[in-house]
């Protein structure tokens, strides 16, 4: 995409254009095809693919390594920021569980022991870090001169983000992804680390498979029956 950008037009209106319809394709088109069985893959060698070209992109194209996206010096007022959100967060999301679909409390952890303990190993290595190297440092580099980098980045990755869950089919998901886009992108921008944005989705994403959500969030291949 970026040769045809050279190629069809040098302006900056242009390369916006061009810009534009690759996000467009990326984030929109794709996981579209994929809801709707024009794309048919398993979501997490799918994500894990897609994270390895955007890892590429990264390191060839900005000369950004994974030891710079991963910067561990993290001011104390933001793991203070992350863990008091967290804090009021968890009861809100049991009570609304609670509300629209009670005999989910907790059943994968009750029922389902076995694929619970897994998802607390496999989700932050297998999902939680593919995501956020696509939707918060590689969008946040790469869409930069369409989203600029204040509020409006945040909105169109938590958005994009959000939508990339329509291969759930179900609106908690989407609804839910897209208050944690918020707060991930938010931290990933005061903080210019991946690692306390991924420790935070792991944290939520933790949280919501032990409280119940894991029927909005698995798969459609995957079954506890």
């Amino acid at each position: 995409m970026l040769g045809l950008m050279n190629r069809l037009g040098t302006s900056p209106r242009a390369q916006k254009f061009w810009l534009a319809l690759e996000c467009g394709a990326l984030f929109i088109g794709a996981p579209a095809a994929g809801a709707t069985a024009l794309l048919p893959a398993p979501v997490i060698p799918l994500l894990l693919l897609v994270a390895l070209g955007c890892g590429l992109a990264l390191r060839l194209r900005y000369k950004i390594s994974l030891r710079d996206l991963l910067r561990t010096h993290v001011p104390a007022r933001e793991w203070r920021r992350i863990l008091v959100i967290y804090l009021v967060a968890v009861p809100c999301l049991v009570g609304l569980l609670w509300f629209i679909k009670p005999a989910a409390l907790f059943s994968l952890l009750l029922q389902h022991t076995g694929i619970w303990l897994l998802v607390m190993f496999a989700y932050p290595i297998l999902s939680v870090f593919p995501q956020e190297l696509i939707y918060r440092a590689f969008f946040f580099k790469r869409y930069q001169p369409l989203f600029g980098q204040g509020r409006g980045m945040i909105l169109a990755s938590a958005a994009l983000f959000s939508f990339g869950h329509v291969l759930f089919h179900n609106w908690p998901a989407i609804l839910l992804s897209f208050a944690g886009g918020c707060l991930f992108g938010r931290t990933y921008q005061r903080t210019s680390s991946l690692l306390p944005a991924c420790i935070e989705h792991s944290l939520y994403g933790c949280a919501a498979f032990t409280i119940g959500y894991g029927a909005f969030f698995f798969d459609s291949t995957v079954s506890f029956h």
